[in-house]
This record gives structure tokens, C-alpha cells and sequence, in this order.
């Protein structure tokens, strides 16, 4: 797992994207982990301001030269921003998955309840060591 970055301080879904709480808002990208799976990539749309989303509704939807794949959303939310950067530098997901990178804001109808359902901690480092060794059989 020293190949790649996984923050202790966020929480995680199994679709590897990252969820960090900034009060009764979560700010949410891909995890290093996802997009060096994914390689380069060249194209994001993210979602739009001021939509309301349900659990496992396409949040944002990624390609890269080898991989097509969706980000689905942790909760039922509200969009409350989307970093619009990405449609033009898309590579910022690969450079700045934590940073500059991240892809949208949401505001859970229940935040508690939103966070009792993803990975953090130690529960979010088995499930990142059990993924990677699953790629890593399949490479």
C-alpha cells in the first residue's frame, strides 16, 4: 500500500472516492488509489449546482485512455458546488486527487447517517490493502 496516498483523515466509499466533512457540507474526489488505476485522464462531468441526487446516482462520470467509470454518490444530497476546473485540466484528478482535484461539494439530507455507511480508518485500510491486491492479481 506505499504506492499510494491515502489520507487518514477522510472517509472513503467502495468506489474509491474520498468524502471529507467541512461542516454540514462534504467536499468529494477520486482516490489516489482509483486514479492511478485509471491512468491519464482526459474527461470529467462532474455534477450540476443545485441538483438533488439519491444514493448510487451517477454522481460524476471519468475517462482516461484505458478506462471509463463512475463516481456514484454516497447519500441522498444536494450539489452545492462542482469544481468547474475540471472540464478544462481533467489531469488535475490525476495530479491533485486531495487538492485541486476534488471534484464536487454536497450537502447530505443526513450527514451521520451518510458517514456511518462509508469507510474510515482502519476499516478503510483493509478495504484499499484487499483492493489492491485484487488489481494486483489481475495485472
Amino acid at each position: 500500500m506505499a504506492d499510494y496516498v491515502i489520507p487518514k483523515d477522510l472517509y472513503y466509499t467502495r468506489d474509491h472516492a474520498w468524502v471529507k466533512v467541512e461542516g454540514d457540507v462534504v467536499r468529494v474526489g477520486m482516490s489516489d488509489f482509483m486514479q492511478k488505476l485509471a491512468g491519464e485522464i482526459t474527461f470529467i462531468r462532474a455534477p450540476r449546482v443545485g441538483k438533488s441526487l439519491v444514493a448510487g446516482a451517477t454522481m460524476a462520470s471519468i475517462q482516461s485512455g484505458k478506462w471509463a467509470g463512475k463516481v456514484k454518490c454516497p447519500a441522498a444530497v444536494e450539489v452545492v458546488e462542482a469544481n468547474t476546473t475540471l472540464v478544462t485540466n481533467p489531469g488535475l484528478l490525476n495530479s491533485d486527487c486531495y487538492g485541486e482535484g476534488w471534484i464536487c461539494v454536497l450537502r447530505p439530507e443526513d450527514l451521520d447517517g451518510m458517514l456511518q455507511e462509508l469507510l474510515h480508518g482502519p476499516e478503510a485500510d483493509a478495504f484499499f490493502t484487499e483492493e489492491h491486491a485484487k488489481h494486483a492479481q489481475e495485472e
